[in-house]
């Protein structure tokens, strides 16, 4: 007899994302999509390499910040 085949279907995904969602919008924060070509993620590589971040996401919010302190923070 063989063992019943686990269900690969994550029933806690929507849940999580729905809660993800509500904790940026209590934060004033919102999900965007961005789409960047191969020279911009060669760029992103470059600067997780170089442990300007330690995700693609954490990179462009440093790169933003850090922007920001440049142009208003003078």
């Amino acid at each position: 007899m063989q063992p019943a085949k686990k269900d690969p279907y994550d029933k806690t995904s929507t849940k999580r994302q729905i809660a993800h969602l509500k904790r940026l919008a209590n934060k004033n924060g919102k999900r965007i999509t961005i789409d960047l070509d191969g020279e911009h993620l060669k760029k992103i590589e470059a600067l997780l390499q170089a442990k300007y971040g330690a995700s693609t996401s954490h990179v462009i919010r440093n790169a933003i910040n850090d922007i920001y302190q440049i142009i208003f923070d003078k």
